[in-house]
């Protein structure tokens, strides 16, 4: 199950995942853990009494990145908000984040206000210790590609000099076969390649004159 469909499933209902309490914040942490992030055993893994006590209990937990509230962080969707505890907060808050930017955002709650069902809440960062992000929602990085070499552009660039370059890409051509650092499929392509460019700095040269 994805975020949406975990949203579209518990939206305006109410949770009680342990059973006691009634329907805090902390159950529907623990249901999405189980739902979207296959965790079965939520309450061994975040034994707390408090919402704010998630955040320390995942410091070394590697299935989550914990990831420090700053002017200019802004989470993705389906990562999980911590509250510090504060005087108006005193157990703290846990939330899972759904749209926003880096001066507001909405995020799906429960207990928010107490005894509220779950739903979407407009937050600002005051009191936002930092979110959780799932290793599994993680995006790799993608990987560097290889600088596109223009092979048009470089003939034409070379100009007067083509015919060099076709010489001296023959003679290599033949130099590596020799060696045994290409094989004859690719020499005779290179063979094929380096005398048709050959042909071509002629014909260039011919109508120059």
């Amino acid at each position: 199950m994805n975020y949406q469909e975990f949203f579209n499933k518990y939206n305006g209902t109410k949770v009680d995942f342990d059973g006691a309490y009634s329907a805090q914040c902390v159950d529907l942490f623990n249901r999405y853990l189980v739902d979207c992030l296959g965790i079965n055993n939520p309450i061994q893994m975040f034994p707390v009494g408090s919402a704010y006590q998630i955040w320390d209990y995942a410091k070394d937990n590697t299935q989550f990145t914990r990831i420090e509230n700053t002017p200019t962080g802004v989470p993705q969707v389906g990562d999980i908000l911590i509250w510090k505890k504060s005087q108006s907060l005193p157990y703290g808050h846990v939330a899972i984040f759904d749209n926003g930017d880096v001066n507001k955002f909405k995020s799906f709650d429960q207990n928010w206000p107490t005894g509220a069902e779950c739903k979407l809440v407009d937050h600002n960062y005051n009191g936002l210790q930092g979110w959780l992000r799932p290793v599994k929602n993680e995006v790799a990085p993608e990987k560097p590609k290889p600088p596109f070499i223009d092979l048009v552009s470089l003939w034409t660039s070379l100009d007067g000099n083509k015919t060099y370059a076709a010489v001296v890409g023959m003679f290599l051509t033949i130099v590596a076969y020799n060696l045994g650092y290409i094989t004859e499929e690719q020499f005779n392509m290179f063979d094929t390649l380096f005398l048709a460019l050959m042909g071509f700095s002629l014909r260039d040269a011919i109508k120059k004159k």
